[in-house]
This record gives structure tokens, sequence and C-alpha cells, in this order.
């Protein structure tokens, strides 16, 4: 029975995939499976990545998209099934350093949830993510050391208010507590929901830094399609749980500025960009949620 679980979801990215299941089969630590899920890729993912599972690898291809958030969440219940009692949440486009899992087992304090330090891919000596900062009131995360050079600086254990889900370790005991991802939220900002929600229930995240993980960054999704979801589903968190007055109140102000700008950019000749992603998410949560919050 392995002890921990780790979660990937691969969309169209079966190169990063294979990189990152690569790093996994060099870590000093070997009491682990691995879960892999295929979203409904449009590739030849499936096939390519069944010629190349390692022999502690789970695969479980999906016949329709369900997103990021539901994903794992098969994944992570899978994990539960077969008595993991960790669950590391991984993102494809990453690759760990040897001693990675070890060192984050070991310094993870008793029932918390924690993170490594995540350098970017190039250059790789470039902090991506050392622990990160949550305003609950807003939704809104900050990212600790962001594309500063990795040093001293960042080289101390310590306790924070976000971990982004690009890379974390939940023990069994928080998500029997706390429970699964979101999966109105599709893609982006599970993590925010998730943070919150851990931190209602006492939980302490922790940043380890001696733990180090390489991100590519951008690999699984970008663009439009990133500025939408996150513009949905920020406004759906600062309105989670709030009357439909409230919700109405919050989005009316996003909507009107990103029509403004959609419709500078289309009387400029521009096209649908950044200002296109941002009105049509607060548009699609104005249509789509107010009926489910009255």
């Amino acid at each position: 029975m392995p002890n921990v679980g780790i979660v990937i979801s691969n969309y169209n990215g079966w190169q990063d995939t294979v990189q990152c299941l690569e790093s996994l089969q060099k870590q000093t630590c070997r009491d682990f499976e691995i879960i892999l899920l295929d979203d409904a890729s449009t590739n030849d993912s499936v096939v390519q990545l069944q010629s190349r599972l390692p022999a502690n690898t789970v695969f479980l291809p999906q016949e329709s998209n369900v997103g990021f958030a539901a994903a794992n969440n098969i994944g992570m219940r899978r994990a539960l099934a077969d008595g993991c009692d960790w669950v590391l949440l991984l993102n494809n486009d990453t690759t760990a350093a040897p001693d990675f899992l070890e060192t984050l087992l070991a310094q993870t304090p008793p029932g918390a949830a924690s993170c490594p330090k995540m350098l970017f891919m190039d250059p790789p000596d470039e902090i991506w993510f050392a622990g990160g900062e949550l305003d609950r009131a807003t939704g809104k995360v900050r990212h600790l050391g962001g594309h500063a050079k990795d040093g001293p600086a960042f080289g101390q254990k310590k306790q924070v208010s976000f971990i982004t889900f690009c890379c974390v370790l939940l023990p069994r005991a928080v998500i029997e507590q706390v429970g699964f991802l979101d999966e109105t939220l599709f893609m982006y900002c599970e993590d925010v929901d998730y943070c919150i929600r851990m931190g209602d229930a006492g939980v302490p995240l922790w940043f380890v830094p001696d733990a180090k993980i390489w991100h590519k960054a951008g690999g699984s999704a970008g663009g439009m399609l990133s500025v939408y979801y996150i513009t949905r589903n920020t406004l759906y968190l600062t309105c989670k749980g709030k009357s439909a007055a409230y919700a109405r109140l919050k989005t009316v102000g996003p909507l009107l500025t990103g029509a403004a700008r959609y419709t500078l950019t289309r009387l400029l000749g521009r096209k649908k960009g950044r200002s296109y992603g941002a009105y049509k998410g607060a548009l699609d949560f104005w249509h789509g949620k107010m009926g489910r919050m009255e």
C-alpha cells in the first residue's frame, strides 16, 4: 500500500508529462504511486503516455474534458481508495529534485499542508513561488519571491496563508476534513478556494524550501483562456456564500470596466485579447451564477 499518491493531470502536454514522470522515478523516497489523468487531450497524448508509463503508475484517461479541479478530485479519490496517507497534487509541467518528496514528507509538520520551493525551469535559479499571501476579502494572492534569484532570503521554512496547487502535499486527514476541490471553478483559483477552506478548518500551511521543483510555468494553459477563468472564478470566490444582491454589486464594476475596454479595443481595430477575456469572464459569471445565489 503506497504512502503517497501523486496526482498529475495532463492535457495536450505529454512531452512535459514524460519529463515530470522521469524526475519522479529518480526520487530517493520510493513509497508512492502516480495517478496520472489525461483530461480528454485533443492530440496523441494518450497513445504517447501509454507507451511511456512507469510501473508504479495508474493511468486514467477521461472521455470528456472535466477541468483541472474535477480531474484532480478523481485522482485524490483514487489515492484515498488505494490507502494513501498523503496526496501530492503536481502540475505536469514540472520536474522534481531527487530528494524532493523525501524532504517534503520529513519536514511537513503533523496535520499541515505544505509546498516546496518552486523555481522556473528557465532560468533554473530564479524563484517562481516561495510561499504566498492570500487576501481573503478579495481572493487575490501574491507569490513571494517571484522572479528573484534563489538564495538565503528564500531558505527559511515558514507558515504561509497561500499555497499554489502547482504542487501541494495534503494529508489524508485534511482532505477528509476539508473535502475536495470545487469543480464549479473548472480551472484556476481552486487553490485559492481550498486554502480559504483549510484556513477556516484551522489547517496550517507551510513553505518547505529544502524541497525543490522546477516549473515550466504556463505550459498547461495561458492566454485569453487564463484571463477568462481567473476573472470569472475570482468573482465567484468573492461572492461565494454571499447573497445575490451582494454578488450583483461586486460584479457591476468588473462588468462595466471589461465592457468599456472591450469596446475600445474593437473601435481601435485590435484583436480580442485580455480585455475580451476579462469582460467575457465577468459576463458569464453574471449570467451563469446569479440564479444559483438566489
